[in-house]
């Protein structure tokens, strides 16, 4: 049950398409506005965290071989052990968990994400929104019917799915420890878990997706191992560095307003020199046994992340861009067409 949380295309446009027979027989089909929906939306979210518990006993003392699993219940008592309303984690610490919220727009209506932390994760870093996130996790509606999932974990190119879910999962660290089993497998130590409480209009909002309704909240449950920053058009620029506006939004930045968006266009500025070969390529090689990590200086950014092991016990080589702006106008090189 794989891909429900990709990107999809607003399908009610194309059905638009489908049930036009003749110039005079068109079928219009309404789409309510974000900002109709969105006090909706979260309504239902937040009548579901006022009903509902976690498993929150079995975190606060985690057996030998414990799953890390959420359950979602209505019941409140777990033998003896009394339950907390998810509702009162809401920016609230209970038990070292919380419910963080965080305020995302779209089409200039804010939206709320409602992001259970129970396992904040105690690894150096976190996948950004356009990173690749190794992963495991399970989408349900509100209902808890499940409509997806990798239990087992998967990469991900976060910039490839719906926005709650990428905005959910870049605020969990990765495992802070990863041991090799001897069979292929890895056990990973201290990894990130939560849920995210989505909106519509940060899922699928209008497009009726297989086991999704129209205009229907979701949840998923999150397990972060690890990341990998990405460079989707490989010109040695990190597809984060090259969302210039800061917005988590790929597609509006286009510095020489071609048909390709700078994180797909090798060549940023269209000047006759490709933006991989305006920058300063640096490597770092160290260990893993707690030395330090290489402080990155202005305008350098870690392009690649490499386990040695085969190599060299416990080292990793950190491979790191500088840019450059040779001509002091304030533009860097790549982004700069007469630098």
């Amino acid at each position: 049950m794989m891909n429900r949380i990709l990107k999809s295309t607003l399908l009610f446009f194309v059905f638009v398409g489908l049930f036009s027979c003749k110039d005079d027989d068109t079928v219009t089909i309404y789409v309510v506005p974000y900002a109709e929906q969105e006090p909706i939306d979260n309504a239902a979210i937040v009548e579901f965290l006022t009903n509902n518990y976690f498993n929150e006993e079995e975190f606060i003392a985690p057996v030998v071989n414990f799953s890390y699993d959420i359950e979602f219940s209505t019941d409140q008592m777990a033998g003896s052990y009394t339950r907390t309303p998810l509702i009162d984690y809401v920016n609230t610490v209970i038990n070292n968990f919380t419910i963080e919220t965080k305020t995302i727009t779209v089409s200039d209506v804010d939206h709320t994400l409602y992001i259970l932390k129970i396992v904040q994760g105690l690894g150096t870093s976190k996948p950004r929104f356009c990173d690749e996130a190794f992963l495991s996790y399970e989408g349900m509606t509100l209902e808890k019917d499940v409509f997806d999932n990798a239990l087992n974990p998967v990469k991900l190119d976060l910039s490839a799915t719906v926005k709650g879910f990428s905005e959910s999962v870049s605020e969990f660290n990765i495992a802070d420890n990863v041991d090799a089993v001897g069979d292929g497998t890895f056990d990973y130590e201290n990894y990130g878990v939560g849920a995210v409480f989505m909106p519509s209009g940060l899922g699928y909002y209008a497009s009726p997706a297989g086991g999704i309704s129209a205009y229907a909240p979701l949840i998923f449950k999150l397990k972060v191992y690890g990341t990998t920053v990405l460079d989707h058009d490989s010109d040695g620029v990190p597809t984060y560095v090259e969302d210039l506006n800061g917005n988590h939004d790929l597609s509006d930045d286009n510095t020489d307003l071609d048909i390709f968006p700078n994180f797909l266009d090798p060549n940023d500025d269209n000047d006759p020199i490709l933006s991989k070969n305006e920058a300063n390529i640096v490597v770092y090689p160290m260990f893993l046994d707690g030395s330090t990590e290489p402080m990155l200086g202005v305008n350098e950014y870690e392009i690649e992340r490499v386990v040695n092991d085969n190599v060299v016990p416990n080292e990793i080589t950190i491979t790191t861009a500088t840019y450059i702006d040779t001509d002091g106008d304030g533009v860097l090189d790549y982004l700069d067409s007469d630098s």
